[in-house]
């Protein structure tokens, strides 16, 4: 069965602004909605929300890590203790708007799938916040036993930023891309909504919301009737 994992910690990529539960029910929410196929849908999380959340939700503890800085916890959903071996683990950061089917993206079962960049002209470049993979020793030998082995190497690469990471992993051909798996179905608020007259184009299904203004903080139709 298809793993849906979303991460919550405090620290460089969240504050403590008591949105964080918020988040995480929506995005659950909009999975739920949007995908007929059976899924569980886990929380990597080293807070105290249990009770905040959809029992649905699986919460599951971050173990300690190599390093906290910026984003590089995530890495752990490739680890054995991360408890996702042998299943495909489509990974969504939170900060996205599901907008409709997402049966294309969660149909993907190849060994790893994520975006490229969305600036024009840097499209040959991965980036790390709505990815695919299977869950097994390929995947951790690759981009978590390194991580765990010598934590201030990869931060040293990255800078916090696990999309370097992928980078430094894959390079430019060594992974499958969204814009081939499912062309036009992930897109950025900024790039493709925003310059759109903050209108969706027809074949989105995830916003990406990086930077500012996060889904809170907006009230275009596409996100009262999304983000709930």
């Amino acid at each position: 069965m298809l793993k849906v994992i979303c991460f919550y910690w405090l620290g460089d990529r969240w504050k403590d602004d008591g949105l964080g539960p918020t988040y995480i029910n929506k995005l659950y929410n909009g999975v739920k909605r949007n995908l007929e196929q059976p899924f569980d849908f886990f929380c990597f999380t080293n807070e105290l929300i249990t009770s905040q959340i959809d029992p649905e939700i699986v919460v599951r503890p971050i173990r300690k890590m190599p390093t906290n800085k910026g984003v590089l916890p995530r890495l752990y959903m490739f680890s054995r203790q991360a408890g996702l071996f042998g299943h495909q683990v489509l990974a969504i950061d939170l900060d996205v708007v599901i907008t409709g089917d997402l049966s294309d993206i969660a149909n993907y079962d190849g060994e790893f799938c994520a975006r490229s960049k969305f600036a024009p002209g840097q499209k040959f470049k991965l980036d790390g916040d709505m990815m695919s993979f299977q869950a097994g020793k390929t995947n951790e030998k690759r981009l978590w036993e390194p991580y765990a082995e010598d934590p201030d190497k990869v931060l040293q690469i990255t800078g916090g930023r696990e999309r370097y990471w992928y980078r430094e992993v894959f390079g430019v051909k060594g992974a499958d891309r969204w814009d081939k798996v499912a062309p036009g179905q992930m897109v950025s608020y900024k790039r493709h909504v925003r310059t759109n007259n903050n209108q969706l184009p027809e074949d989105a299904r995830i916003v990406s919301c990086h930077g500012e203004p996060r889904p809170h903080e907006t009230k275009f139709k596409w996100v009262v009737e999304n983000w709930v």
